[in-house]
């Protein structure tokens, strides 16, 4: 049995003290288990990137809000 969804359906965000948090290039990814992780989409196209960056993020050159 799920967990009720937070508003919005979003999936509770795991670290709000990440820089990634409130990066527009930021994709929240929710397991079946309920495990959550935060994928950069700069790494898509960019390989400096991380696909999945070690939180909490507090610096990156990347961030766009």
């Amino acid at each position: 049995m799920k967990p009720p969804a937070p508003p919005e359906n979003r999936p509770a965000r795991p670290r709000p003290q990440s820089l990634c948090e409130t990066c527009r290039h930021v994709r929240v990814i929710q397991s079946e288990r309920g495990s959550v992780f935060l994928l950069c989409r700069r790494s898509a196209a960019e390989p400096q990137y991380p696909k999945y960056p070690p939180q909490p993020v507090v610096a990156c050159r990347g961030f766009e809000s």
